[in-house]
């Protein structure tokens, strides 16, 4: 390649990076519109189609730059639609609330041109769907602080639950260690309805001791208990045992006459 086709291609490659540098500047300099995104976000939920918001955009757009004369036809050229179509949708917006037709006294007196678009309607329904939004927001984040007290609550209820039933089945107040010991045993596992039989053996044993409740819960832990089912079958199991042992015992203490037949 010569050294003049080279020069060639460098400065056609600088050229169209000087044009498209300028066009870039322009295009940021040529003016620009500011829309709110909860607008763009949440502009179908006040009823407006994507051609009514595109619409609702170039007439804010000709508003910001104080551009009233012809302003339909304008719109109508921008988004290649007639004038009809353009009044159109303009009165779908009206209906809605969206924006209202004023008459501005003093621009007739300056221009000639009587109405004036107001935007204040679409101001107060987003005013309006925002309040909505941030109640629901509120709410969702007062139902989940409700969620997690409710659940901290399902650890706590059956802790005072059984404290009621221990002081009701005492007859008196419990005191602070013995409370704090209830606690434990709920931390650790045991299910209210094994602490609560614990409690029942303990009254009917007259023995009201909490270290007396404590080794039995420990004995049923050792056994794999955690049911009140299981300490039934368990116990069911023990009088089995005892009835088996008693016979044996029976039997060594009063032999059969027979039991030398073979010696």
């Amino acid at each position: 390649m010569s050294y003049s086709k080279i020069l060639f291609i460098e400065g056609d490659y600088l050229a169209k990076n000087n044009v498209y540098g300028g066009f870039t500047q322009a295009l940021f300099f040529s003016g620009s519109i500011s829309i709110p995104t909860f607008l763009l976000d949440h502009y179908t939920e006040l009823g407006m189609s994507d051609r009514e918001m595109m619409l609702l955009i170039h007439l804010i757009a000709e508003l910001n730059a104080e551009k009233t004369d012809k302003l339909e036809e304008s719109i109508g050229r921008k988004m290649g639609i007639n004038v009809s179509e353009v009044n159109r949708i303009i009165m779908n917006l009206q209906n809605k609330g969206i924006i209202s037709l004023t008459q501005d006294n003093y621009n007739r007196k300056k221009t000639g041109i009587a109405n004036k678009y107001d935007i204040t309607g679409l101001i107060d329904q987003l005013f309006e769907l925002w309040g909505i939004n941030q109640f629901k927001q509120i709410t969702a984040v007062e139902n989940e602080n409700i969620n997690k007290t409710t659940a901290n609550s399902s650890q706590i209820n059956p802790q005072m639950e059984i404290i009621k039933v221990f002081e009701r089945e005492l007859g008196r107040p419990l005191t602070e260690f013995e409370c704090e010991h209830i606690e434990k045993w709920v931390m650790a596992s045991y299910s209210e309805e094994l602490i609560l039989e614990a409690l029942r053996r303990g009254v009917s044993a007259g023995i009201r001791n909490f270290r007396y409740l404590d080794s039995i819960l420990r004995e049923w832990e050792k056994k794999g208990i955690k049911t009140l089912l299981e300490v039934e079958a368990e116990d069911e199991n023990f009088q089995m045992r005892q009835k088996n042992k008693d016979k044996r015992k029976k039997k060594s203490v009063n032999p059969s006459k027979y039991d030398d037949i073979y010696l």
